[in-house]
């Protein structure tokens, strides 16, 4: 075996005994079921919808925030808007007369800034953040008052994300690595280990920034840093995986790419700003497991892929050669399948496994947050995925070796 094919075998078996540790944990703790019972008691809460250009989804999710089964005087929907140049905060300023309702525009400063204007205009228990893209099921406020109340001493909430009515094959595609990761970040939940606060509806206790102080620039990725910060001052995060949030999804293969881009970089960039957490038993399995495993799993993808093109390519190439080269005209055979031809080779039985894994996460993930998904989005993961993912953490990787933050739009 040559040493590029032992690297192959090395990133596969790192993907099949990170899926296989999460399977252990899903069966040791599974996840709980929604219940009916409500809140003893229902702290105020201030949603913060920080917005950069926002007109056509803006509308929809303060009417989301607003539909809250969630009693009215106890909260309060801050819109900070952030110097748009659409009509922004012409659609903010319909709702300024509602008393649910707070309207505060900024300069353009970038995300971090706002959400912390609205942290410093508020006074609430709870502070909570929602992207201008994404829409909260009514029950999701309340959901997550369930957890805090069942755990004292849980100091953020990060909630279960799906794709807004995916209808593309693209947006299938994302529908499906979405719910594959509604799994993973629950699996995270078990071991005390959430990676990430989204932007879409996690929820913070003040005492959080009274802490450790706002929110950061850090690389345009400020909910992955908060993350990081929480788990180097032992402040403990959980998955509220009953609190449903819909979030919009790229529609080109160029914004996904740059926006997978900005978050992979973010990861890179953010690792390296913490790099002391790494492999430290006196940060749990964030130190020890997730954060390793994320790193690996990064430059896994890209030697894999790296393998399989270079490989492919030469492939390619043999045959092209061959047959200008070849004097015999051209036969296309009939193709017949036969079982005695089938690779039997360890490395097609290890892919094979990992695929099965991963398709048993994401069949998983379904289960978690009540939802299904078609033959057609399996068909759209499974067959483009693997072809658009190296392309980002590629851009990633060059992002971060320049030194240059991706942009937030």
């Amino acid at each position: 075996m040559d040493a590029g094919a032992f690297g192959v075998y090395v990133c596969i078996f790192i993907a099949l005994y990170f899926e296989v540790f999460l399977m252990l944990s899903f069966l040791e703790r599974k996840p709980s079921k929604k219940t009916t019972h409500y809140p003893t008691h229902y702290p105020t809460v201030a949603m913060i919808v920080p917005c950069w250009n926002e007109e056509e989804t803006l509308a929809r999710t303060i009417e989301s925030l607003l539909a809250l089964e969630y009693p009215k005087n106890k909260l309060k929907v801050v819109v900070v808007d952030d110097g748009s140049t659409d009509n922004t905060l012409i659609i903010a300023n319909q709702y300024k007369d509602n008393p649910q309702v707070l309207v505060i525009t900024k300069p353009n400063g970038g995300k971090y800034t706002a959400l912390n204007v609205g942290i410093e205009r508020t006074n609430t228990d709870l502070i909570g953040c929602l992207d201008a893209d994404s829409f909260v099921e009514p029950d999701g406020l309340v959901e997550m008052i369930k957890a805090f109340e069942a755990d004292p001493t849980i100091m953020a909430l990060a909630p279960t994300m799906k794709v807004y009515r995916p209808q593309s094959m693209l947006e299938l595609m994302q529908a499906v690595e979405y719910t594959f990761g509604i799994f993973y970040k629950k699996m995270f939940d078990n071991i005390g280990a959430v990676s990430v606060l989204p932007g879409p509806f996690s929820l913070y206790k003040r005492e959080v920034f009274t802490q450790i102080g706002l929110l950061k620039h850090a690389h345009n990725t400020e909910d992955m840093e908060i993350t990081f910060r929480m788990h180097a001052h032992h402040l403990k995060i959980a998955n509220a995986h009953n609190t449903i949030v819909h979030t919009t999804v790229p529609k080109t293969i160029a914004a996904l790419i740059k926006q997978r881009g900005r978050w992979s970089q973010g990861y890179l960039q953010n690792s390296q700003d913490y790099s002391y957490m790494y492999f430290n038993p006196k940060f749990g399995n964030f130190g020890m497991l997730v954060l390793p495993f994320g790193l690996l799993a990064f430059f896994a993808g890209l030697y894999t892929a790296g393998y399989a093109g270079y490989h492919g390519m030469l492939l390619v190439t043999d045959k092209m050669f061959a047959l200008w080269s070849s004097s015999v005209p051209l036969h296309f055979p009939t193709f017949q399948f036969n079982w005695f031809y089938f690779n039997t080779s360890m490395l097609t039985f290890l892919v094979v496994a990992t695929l099965s894994l991963t398709l048993v996460a994401v069949l998983l993930g379904q289960r978690i947050a009540n939802t299904r998904l078609g033959v057609k989005a399996l068909v759209s993961y499974f067959a483009f995925f693997g072809f658009i993912a190296p392309i980002w953490l590629l851009r990633a990787l060059w992002g971060a070796i320049r030194a240059k933050d991706a942009a937030w739009r």
